[in-house]
């Protein structure tokens, strides 16, 4: 039997997004550097030789056994693009690309991994900052870092333990603005994969711009707020959600002269109107 190779997407965010096709296509292989995400499916995870900065950390302090790639092998490159964005968004790009039209499971595995730091006796927010790095540069997809601030005062003020989580570096990803208050600061990669995980997944809510947030929490069904900041074009709702994805603890702040355009540097408008409401509210209509 000939062997199913796919070329598979690098993004934390974007491998979540395949996991739920892969499902389909039991004993197949993909070229990844985030094994531990496909760890309970029946596929065969091909190391990746990425040089991206957080791609390659994970490849290299992984416990998982990487599969040899397949000889002779039918392979599928898995990829989208701004026409892909623009036309359907990311979940109906792989549903072509992989030919599976549904149905799918959008979960992760649970890990049981969650950091010394963060204590177990209390409720968990997760937020996470504003960021820009040199790998790929999209300053005006961010939100205005003021909302993400007044997020992270409230859930504080509320009761909420808060956790701020990032991966920076200077001069090859930095926070923008002022750094959210919080309980706990994890901004230079201190969690692992699996401790990432078992955060979203034991976490009350997560705040976050849009980026891989988006696919975990709704893998993990944790109650997720997402502000959003411009470049709407590729970073939309209906862009990086889909019908098929269970939503029902989602909800977006969208500036209210949302930015449909696609410039990377546009310097869109991301002025919310009456954020403090709307923030609450979705914490007393779904996390509370």
């Amino acid at each position: 039997m000939t062997p199913v190779f796919f070329e598979g997407m690098f993004g934390l965010g974007d491998n979540i997004y395949q996991r739920p096709f892969l499902r389909h296509f039991p004993g197949a292989f993909i070229r990844t550097p985030w094994p531990e995400l496909y760890s309970d499916l029946d596929v065969h995870c091909v190391r990746s030789n990425t040089v991206l900065r957080t791609q390659r950390k994970n490849e290299i302090r992984t416990d998982h056994d990487f599969a040899v790639q397949p000889k002779n092998a039918k392979t599928t490159r898995i990829c989208y693009g701004p026409q892909e964005l623009e036309s359907g968004g990311i979940i109906d790009a792989f549903r072509k690309q992989f030919g599976v039209p549904g149905p799918l499971v959008f979960d992760l595995p649970s890990f049981n991994d969650l950091h010394r730091r963060i204590p177990t006796d209390c409720r968990i927010a997760v937020i996470r900052p504003a960021t820009v790095r040199t790998e790929w540069a999209s300053a005006s997809r961010n939100p205005d870092p003021h909302y993400l601030n007044v997020a992270a005062r409230m859930l504080r003020q509320l009761g909420f333990f808060v956790v701020s989580v990032a991966d920076t570096e200077p001069g090859v990803e930095w926070i923008v603005g002022p750094v959210p208050a919080a309980d706990l600061t994890l901004h230079k990669g201190e969690l692992s994969l699996t401790q990432l995980c078992t955060l979203y997944e034991r976490a009350a809510c997560v705040v976050s711009p849009v980026g891989f947030s988006i696919p975990m929490a709704i893998a993990y069904n944790t109650p997720l707020f997402v502000v959003a900041g411009g470049r709407g074009g590729h970073n939309a709702p209906e862009v990086v959600t889909d019908p098929a994805m269970p939503l029902e603890k989602t909800r977006w702040a969208i500036p209210a002269n949302y930015c449909r355009c696609t410039d990377a540097n546009h310097n869109c408008d991301k002025t919310i109107a009456d954020f403090e409401e709307k923030f609450y509210g979705w914490l007393h209509e779904v996390v509370f």
